[in-house]
């Protein structure tokens, strides 16, 4: 019986794994077909009507998960803030996507755990010993060799990615914050809702007519990211989180080879000298909690 209980959860460990992996590679191929819109359209009409396709996948969602009995807000506030600051994230992401690399703004993204870790004691009350303070500080020292200044990408492109992780770690504070009283369905319905009406919002400022190209690239996008954030769910589901979490450092070799193959972009040395000292600070701060968790 013990041993088949041990299959079991091996299975499901697996799962989680398969599941994570197929995100991540799903989200990548995303913001790889995001870039090719970011060429001909507006950030705000992107935003817009990609979050409706999303929107699309997330009501399928929900009615497997619960239908809309499970969509139940308690904290207007807390789940508005959310999504004007993932909307944010995305606009930001956006406007920097369109002259810097795939690779850089993906080795930036990582520091989000990193700036997480710092900020935890200030605005979550947690407690994060020294040697996860010194693990975030090497990780931010290794974006100062993705941000040096080559002249290959504009410097202006990287600071706008460098932002992005930080308005990201805003919005994992209040996403842990309002958990506490939400549930995931009114978390992802109510954040994507928002997105969309903020990308409505900017509309005025800027609108390209799709073509049918176009459209079927929307709504690929904006599906596509529906079924990762479903797959995300069941990686969680099936898979513990400190068996799944570092394979999700496997988006930036995704993000890299589908950068090489649709433009032909290969990483600079200095972001894959940065993004290995991210991604190993970023790995030893899990270790660590990981640790922290189970004492």
């Amino acid at each position: 019986m013990a041993g088949a209980e041990s299959v079991s959860g091996g299975q499901n460990q697996l799962r989680g794994i398969l599941f994570m992996l197929s995100s991540g590679a799903i989200f990548s191929f995303t913001d790889v077909l995001t870039k090719v819109l970011a060429g001909g359209y507006p950030p705000g009409q992107i935003l817009c009507l990609r979050t409706i396709f999303v929107l699309i996948s997330i009501a399928v969602m929900v009615r497997l998960r619960g239908g809309l009995a499970s969509v139940k807000i308690v904290n207007w506030r807390g789940q508005l803030l959310r999504g004007l600051l993932m909307a944010g994230t995305s606009l930001t992401f956006l406007l920097a996507l369109k002259d810097a690399p795939l690779a850089d703004l993906f080795a930036l993204l990582f520091l989000s755990p990193l700036i997480l870790t710092m900020l935890a004691p200030y605005f979550l009350g947690e407690r994060v010993g020294w040697r996860r303070r010194a693990a975030a500080i090497v990780g931010f020292c290794g974006t100062l060799l993705i941000l040096r200044p080559t002249g290959e990408v504009p410097f202006s492109a990287l600071l706008l990615g460098l932002a992005v992780p930080f308005i990201l770690s805003a919005s994992d504070i209040v996403t842990r914050r309002i958990t506490r009283t939400e549930t995931a369905n009114s978390v992802m319905l109510f954040t994507n809702f928002v997105m969309a009406g903020v990308g409505i919002c900017l509309l005025p400022l800027g609108w390209t007519t799709p073509d049918w190209y176009g459209i079927a690239v929307f709504a690929g996008v904006g599906t596509l990211q529906g079924v990762a954030q479903y797959f995300l769910f069941y990686a969680f589901k099936y898979g513990e989180a400190v068996v799944i979490t570092p394979f999700r450092y496997v988006m930036l070799i995704w993000v890299t080879l589908f950068a090489y193959l649709m433009f032909g972009e290969i990483p600079r040395v200095e972001t894959i000298a940065g993004a290995s000292i991210v991604v190993g600070a970023g790995l030893y701060i899990f270790h660590r909690e990981a640790r922290h968790g189970r004492s």
